[in-house]
């Protein structure tokens, strides 16, 4: 139970990843607090943990519009009193293109939820975080935002952004306590992926270990889900 009675804020929780994390921490004792687009999909996932005991409530909400985001996390605010845990995970990519061929649209729809979806989700977090004096924000990266891979120019943009924003907002909130991490999850069967790769629930060792006690030393770290013992030694 390394997180007993930590509350816990996962975006994208109705599938893949976040659904993952969200199963894991609840087995850790934490209570969670889901957010996703697809009302069907939290509702099982929220259905899921309470069969197995867990206190956990979901709310729909587009995480790159201000205004659901603020009541989100109000919401969240109101039904468990803190929040210590913070897991931006919702993220999309689309169809791979070489730039020239690519649409406006799409790159806007992509910045909208990988970049600026963190961006409004942690800056309605972190007022609750610094009044307490202690926080974890992991952010979930990729890859594609580690390295060069052509024809995945908006995705890869959107996540070497959220390198940034990771390593820049780490060294911001340091002095209150709050620890800003990345994790890298590897080729995962998720929608993104058409569903190949590793399993969503073998990658999840690595977002316990941030959100517990354990790293309370550990910030700025771009870490991924194989190998990251040896990168925190």
């Amino acid at each position: 139970m390394k997180l007993k009675d930590k509350v816990a804020l996962i975006t994208g929780a109705g599938r893949g990843i976040g659904k993952a994390i969200a199963m894991h921490y609840g087995r850790e004792g934490a209570k969670l607090a889901l957010c996703a687009r697809t009302a069907a999909e939290l509702d099982q996932t929220v259905k899921e943990l309470r069969a197995m005991n867990v206190e956990a409530e979901g709310w729909s909400c587009d995480v790159s519009l201000e205004e659901p985001v603020k009541n989100f996390i109000a919401n969240a605010q109101k039904e468990f009193g803190r929040i210590d845990i913070l897991v931006n995970n919702a993220g999309v990519m689309t169809r791979p293109a070489p730039m020239i061929e690519m649409d406006v649209k799409k790159w806007d729809y992509t910045m909208a939820v990988n970049l600026r979806g963190p961006f409004l989700i942690t800056q309605a977090v972190l007022p609750i975080m610094i009044k307490q004096k202690s926080g974890s924000i992991i952010n979930v990266s990729s890859m594609i935002g580690r390295g060069a891979y052509a024809n995945f120019l908006a995705y890869a943009t959107s996540k070497w952004g959220l390198e940034g924003f990771s390593q820049t907002l780490a060294a911001e909130v340091r002095s209150s306590n709050i620890r800003v991490n990345s994790v890298e999850p590897g080729y995962v069967a998720t929608k993104l992926t058409g569903f190949s790769g590793s399993k969503p629930e073998s990658v999840t060792d690595v977002f316990v270990y941030l959100a517990s006690d354990e790293s309370k030393s550990v910030t700025g770290k771009m870490l991924s889900s194989s190998g990251w013992q040896s990168q925190v030694k």
